[in-house]
């Protein structure tokens, strides 16, 4: 999902996510916000002392073009990768 307008979109097709940082939570720079953890662990499963906010670099498929873009999501090892938004775009 684009954070400004909301619209959703695919990753390109065969991509992976490039330039992976893990910026909050499990293994982070920073703690993730406890109410965040404990909301994600009672949504979506897991640890709420494991869950991670990354951000990494995608191929966002937007129909007649790819698009390059930052994006930003939340992780768990037993859970995967979760509620991802589009920070920027960077080809603009």
């Amino acid at each position: 999902e684009d954070k400004a307008s909301g619209e959703h979109f695919r990753f390109a097709e065969g991509s992976k996510i490039q330039n992976v940082q893990i910026f909050a939570g499990k293994n982070g720079a920073k703690p993730l916000d406890e109410n965040i953890a404990e909301g994600l662990a009672e949504q979506i499963g897991g640890n709420a002392d494991k869950w991670q906010h990354c951000k990494g670099i995608a191929m966002i498929d937007c129909g007649s073009e790819y698009r390059k873009a930052e994006v930003h999501w939340f992780q768990e090892e037993t859970q995967g990768k979760h509620k991802f938004k589009i920070k920027r775009w960077l080809d603009d």
